[in-house]
């Protein structure tokens, strides 16, 4: 699966790629720097961080007050990301207008990066030393940082880029199709518009290209012709992709792919009809899992919950997530299933390491908390949206 941007310019869509690519950017350059504490290299620069510094001038100009002491590092980190989040907005709204600012893989962006907001506006707001009077050392250690910066920035921003376009054709598809939401809970999990579009699907493996009706529904869910055919019941690899990051959700919140996938199959956007997994297109299916997410909600943030490495806990998400997989392919891929179960062990532990550096940093979970149940339960949602998009591999195979 070709991972680059599509072809059309979509500055939204940058924008969106480049903020979620601009934390990931924030965070590798912070163990990057990290990384290079541990061998004795810093940039030589005495005092507060300029990003402690920047938190406390707008405490100051928002609350009249200063960063409590304890706080300023948490307030610190707080603007480095911010402010890698928004810079990689910029970034990313520029590169669908002029893919040229990519090169080097993101290598120059992160240059420029350097230069505009080290070397320039740190010491214009004083936040810092001019440059003459910076340490040394400080020049080719921003530069360094930030190219690490710039191309793990670019190296997100195209994935993000390739999934939210993805959430954007499926969207389409869903528009097109005529697909409503009344009419998709009155018809229930019986769907005689499910069983449309399944003849729809092979048609349109048969004969892509077509304007006939019969390919506008094929539009819907074209990418799982081969999922609803039990003599197929391989996946292709934008399948597996999805089903990996819909598992991945199971990291955060366990609840969260299995009930995003129960409610897509309980409104035809995912079929799973006469597969094992059938039962979670019905009513009973959709009446356990919504009560059981409302319920982690509530779970996740009480102090006695135990860690989601825990033996329980990580048995628990690797169900979740390998279900939610295979349902997403239709319900009888074995391989999709072991991606959905790959991405929710990924997930746990990366997640784990994540929340509880930046709730220490921080000094309060409830917002990593609250942060986390948008990331899960939205992420879902999206990535079944996503899987509702024309499937390349199978297009040109």
């Amino acid at each position: 699966m070709n991972i680059d941007h599509n072809e059309d310019s979509d500055v939204l869509l940058g924008v969106a790629s480049g903020l979620a690519a601009g934390l990931v950017g924030a965070l590798v350059m912070t163990g990057f720097q990290s990384a290079l504490a541990r061998g004795g290299v810093t940039s030589g620069v005495k005092g507060s961080p300029s990003t402690e510094k920047a938190a406390n001038r707008a405490s100051r100009l928002v609350t009249g007050r200063p960063v409590p002491y304890g706080r300023r590092e948490a307030a610190g980190e707080a603007v480095h990301y911010a402010t890698g989040s928004l810079v990689g907005g910029l970034y990313g709204a520029a590169a669908e207008l002029q893919p040229v600012v990519t090169a080097g893989q993101g290598a120059a962006f992160g240059v420029v990066a350097a230069t505009v907001v080290d070397e320039t506006l740190v010491p214009a707001f004083r936040l810092g030393d001019p440059v003459w009077r910076a340490p040394a050392a400080s020049h080719p250690y921003s530069y360094a940082s930030h190219v690490v910066y710039g191309t793990a920035t670019e190296g997100a921003r195209k994935l993000f880029r390739r999934f939210f376009g993805k959430v954007k054709e499926g969207a389409d598809q869903i528009r097109r199709s005529g697909w409503t939401l009344r009419e998709a809970l009155r018809q229930g999990a019986s769907m005689r518009q499910t069983e449309a579009l399944a003849r729809a699907r092979d048609a349109r493996a048969v004969n892509e290209g077509s304007a006939s009706a019969s390919n506008e529904l094929a539009a819907l869910d074209g990418t799982r012709a081969h999922r609803s055919d039990a003599r197929r019941p391989s996946a292709s690899r934008q399948t597996l992709l999805m089903a990996f990051l819909l598992g991945a959700t199971a990291g955060p919140r366990t609840s969260a792919p299995i009930t995003a996938v129960t409610w897509a199959a309980r409104l035809g956007l995912i079929s799973v009809k006469d597969s094992p997994l059938s039962g979670l297109a019905s009513n009973k299916a959709v009446a356990v899992t919504t009560p059981m997410a409302l319920g982690e909600l509530v779970v996740d943030k009480l102090p006695s919950t135990p860690d989601r490495t825990q033996p329980v806990g990580v048995v628990a998400r690797v169900a979740s997530g390998a279900v939610s997989g295979a349902a997403l392919a239709g319900g009888r891929s074995a391989s999709a299933a072991l991606a959905g179960a790959a991405g929710s062990i990924v997930a746990t532990y990366l997640g784990h390491a994540i929340r509880t550096r930046v709730s220490r940093a921080l000094g309060n979970d409830w917002a990593v908390a609250a942060t986390e149940d948008l990331l899960a339960y939205g992420g879902a949602a999206m990535v079944c949206v996503a899987s509702l998009a024309p499937d390349r591999d199978d297009d040109a195979a």
